[in-house]
C-alpha cells in the first residue's frame, strides 16, 4: 500500500519515525508532518494570509519526509493536493506518546488529522500509546510492530466514512484488543487565577483532566479497557447530526 503518515509532534518525532520504519518493510511510506510540535492543535486548517511552506529531508532510506509549517490537518490536505503524486491507500496519524481517548479526541491533532483524511475520502487511522521515555524510538517499537501486525485486520473491517482511533496502554498484549466507545465526563475546566504586581490578571487551565471517578469506569468505555491493559479501537463517525433532535426542534416552531 501507499501510506501517508502524519503526526502532531513533528516530522522527526520518535513515534512517527518508528512507525514509518516498521511499515516501510512492506509498504511505501511518506511522512508529511509539522516541523515543530503542534500538540492539541485540534481540527484546525490554516486559511489566513499566512503562507504554508514545505521542505523535504533525505535522512531515511525508502521513506520521504516533508515538513509543513502548519497544523497536522494542513499536512493532510496539502499532501493530498500538492505533495503526493497520487492519493494514498491509507492515512495513519501517530504514534502519539499519550492516549487520545474520551472527549480529548476533540482537541487532539493526531485524531483530527486522521478525521481530515476520512473527510477527504481516504481510509484513516489515528494511533496513540502511553509511552514513558518519549525521546527514545525503542519505546515506540513494540506499539509500532503490534499495530503493523493488526493493520490487515483494521483495513478489512474499517467501515466507510469512519476513522479508527486506536490506543495502546503502557503494558499490553497484542492479542488483547477490544472495540469500544468513547468515555465521557473527563474534561475539566478549572483555572488558576493570579495577579501580577502591576495589577494584570492571568489565568491558566490547571488540568484538562477531571480525574477518574467511579462513573467513568462504569461506562466501560475506552478508559475502562485501557486500564485493564487492552488495546482499544473506537470507530469515529463524521456525521455529527442528531437526527432524533430534528423533530424536537421543529416542534418548537422552527420550520425547516
Amino acid at each position: 500500500m501507499n501510506i501517508l503518515l502524519v503526526n502532531e509532534q513533528g516530522c522527526f518525532a520518535p513515534g512517527v519515525i518508528t512507525l514509518a520504519k516498521a511499515l516501510s518493510a512492506r509498504h511505501r511510506v511518506v511522512i508529511v508532518a509539522p516541523l515543530h510540535p503542534q500538540i492539541k492543535s485540534g481540527h484546525r486548517l490554516t486559511t489566513s494570509a499566512y503562507p504554508l511552506r514545505v521542505r523535504q529531508y533525505f535522512v531515511l532510506n525508502k521513506i520521504k519526509i516533508f515538513s509543513v509549517n502548519g497544523t497536522p490537518c494542513d499536512c493532510v490536505t496539502l499532501a493530498l493536493d500538492k505533495i503526493l503524486h497520487s492519493k494514498p491507500d491509507l492515512i495513519i496519524s501517530g504514534i502519539s506518546d499519550y492516549n487520545n481517548r474520551g472527549e480529548f479526541i476533540y482537541s487532539s491533532g493526531v485524531v483530527s488529522s486522521a478525521v481530515e483524511g476520512t473527510i477527504q475520502g481516504i481510509p484513516s487511522i489515528s494511533v496513540s500509546g502511553k509511552v514513558r521515555n518519549t525521546a527514545d524510538e525503542k519505546a515506540f517499537a513494540r506499539i509500532a510492530h503490534a499495530f503493523v501486525k493488526n493493520l490487515p485486520f483494521f483495513m478489512k473491517h474499517m467501515p466507510q466514512h469512519t476513522t479508527l482511533n486506536v490506543n495502546y496502554p503502557e503494558k499490553f498484549s497484542a492479542h488483547k484488543i477490544v472495540c469500544t466507545h468513547l468515555t465521557t465526563g473527563l474534561v475539566g475546566s478549572e483555572y488558576r487565577h493570579e495577579v501580577n504586581p502591576f495589577g494584570n490578571q492571568f489565568y491558566w487551565l490547571k488540568h484538562s483532566l477531571k480525574g477518574y471517578p467511579i462513573s467513568v469506569f462504569e461506562q466501560k468505555g475506552d478508559i475502562y479497557w485501557l486500564k485493564k491493559g487492552f488495546i482499544t479501537v473506537t470507530p469515529l463517525k463524521l456525521l455529527l447530526t442528531n437526527f432524533d433532535a430534528i423533530p424536537v426542534v421543529e416542534g418548537g416552531g422552527i420550520t425547516l
